[in-house]
C-alpha cells in the first residue's frame, strides 16, 4: 500500500486537529414545548419538569421570530463557546417570549431574572418589564449554557431574543451571531496555519517528483 509523504501526513493531521477544534465551538439553540397539564408558576424550572406531557423539540438557527404555542409550557436552552478573546467579558440577555404566566432566565444553571406577570411585548425591545432580562460579568473562557422556562395559555404570538457583549449593539439570538464569539485558540489558528503550509509544500514536491 502507497504511503503519504511524512510532510503530507503530518499537515493533514495538522489541518484534522484544527478543524476538530474549531468545530466543537459550535453553538447550538434548543426550543422544547410541552402541553401544559400542572399549574406550577412558582419556580418555572421545577415547574417544566412538573408537567407529564410529551416534548416536542426543534433546533432552530435564530430564536427571534418563533411563535410560541397555546396551553403550553416551553423551554428555551441556548448552549454557546466563548473563546479566549472574549474572556472576562460582560454579556447582557434579553428574551421576549409569549409568557401569559410569566417565566425565568437561567445563565449556567443560576437564575438571572423571574417575571411571574403575563408578559407579552408586542415586538417593542423598549417594553422592558414585559422581558426576561440580565447580564452577566467576568465570563470564563469556555462553554455556557442559557436556560429560560415560561407557561403560556392561549392567544400565542410572535418571540425574540438578543444579546449583546460589554455593551455593545444587540445581536438576535441566533447560533451564526453566538458562534462569532467562539475566537479559535491561537494555538489552534497556529496549526491550522501549519498545517496548510505543509499541504502547499507537498503538493509542490509531489509535482517537481
Amino acid at each position: 500500500m502507497t504511503q503519504l509523504p511524512f510532510k503530507l501526513r503530518a499537515s493533514l493531521l495538522g489541518l484534522a486537529l484544527a478543524t476538530a477544534s474549531i468545530a466543537a465551538h459550535a453553538s447550538l439553540i434548543t426550543y422544547e414545548v410541552r402541553t401544559l397539564t400542572n399549574a406550577s408558576f412558582g419556580d418555572y424550572r421545577a415547574g417544566w419538569s412538573a408537567q407529564g406531557s410529551s416534548i416536542a423539540s426543534t433546533t432552530p438557527g435564530n430564536f427571534s421570530g418563533l411563535t410560541g404555542a397555546n396551553n403550553s409550557y416551553d423551554h428555551l436552552r441556548v448552549n454557546f463557546n466563548l473563546g479566549s478573546a472574549f474572556a472576562g467579558s460582560t454579556m447582557a440577555f434579553q428574551l421576549a417570549p409569549d409568557a401569559g404566566y410569566g417565566g425565568a432566565l437561567y445563565f449556567d444553571g443560576v437564575l438571572l431574572n423571574t417575571n411571574a406577570t403575563d408578559l407579552w411585548w408586542g415586538g417593542n425591545w423598549n417594553a422592558l418589564s414585559e422581558l426576561l432580562q440580565g447580564s452577566v460579568s467576568n465570563l470564563s473562557a469556555g462553554n455556557h449554557t442559557l436556560d429560560a422556562y415560561w407557561a403560556e395559555g392561549c392567544c400565542n404570538g410572535g418571540q425574540a431574543g438578543r444579546f449583546s457583549v460589554n455593551g455593545g449593539a444587540w445581536q438576535n439570538l441566533s447560533v451564526a451571531n453566538l458562534d462569532r464569539l467562539a475566537v479559535p485558540e491561537p494555538g489552534s489558528l497556529a496549526l491550522l496555519g501549519l498545517g496548510m503550509v505543509g499541504l502547499m509544500a507537498g503538493r509542490r514536491s509531489r509535482r517537481a517528483g
